[in-house]
């Protein structure tokens, strides 16, 4: 039973309302539990009950050494950070808003954006490289679109 004065099923609460209105989507992870205590003004302990609530169910999924992410509702499974770095990626230069030539976030962006590393980002760039919806200019960076022809080579014309 819980108590009448407890604050961890408000905080849980308003982590529910985050999904639902889609501040945060499947995939997503949940700020750290210093975060969250420090957003909500509460403890590490009803950090870890709120998330407890909502990992029983089943809106979240805690793994290990990486963090909680939002599963948004009990038959999704988180989507790891580098797929939906792929995903986002690809949605934003197939819808056009990302257009061709347009500069992609930097690496550090990402990282800082997806919790991913490096080496992690350069994998999930170059599947998106291999399906030719962007492409790399050394000393420049990364762009959406597929690589711009090269030019003929006017000796031969070809």
């Amino acid at each position: 039973m819980i108590r009448a004065d407890a604050k961890y099923p408000q905080v849980a609460a308003s982590i529910v309302a985050d999904i639902d209105s889609g501040r945060l989507k499947p995939g997503d992870r949940l700020p750290s539990e210093l975060e969250l205590g420090a957003q909500h003004q509460v403890g590490r302990t009803t950090v870890r009950q709120a998330i407890d609530l909502l990992r029983e169910q089943g809106r979240v999924q805690t793994v290990p050494a990486k963090g909680t992410y939002v599963t948004g509702d009990k038959t999704s499974a988180p989507v790891p950070p580098s797929r939906r770095l792929v995903d986002d990626l690809r949605a934003a230069i197939t819808s056009g808003e990302l257009k061709p030539g347009d500069p992609l976030p930097s690496e550090q962006e990402l990282m800082d954006r997806y919790g991913l590393a490096a080496i992690t980002i350069t994998i999930a760039l170059r599947k998106l490289r291999k399906e030719e919806l962007i492409h790399h200019i050394p000393g420049r960076g990364r762009f959406a679109g597929p690589a711009p022809r090269k030019s003929q080579d006017r000796r031969t014309g070809q």
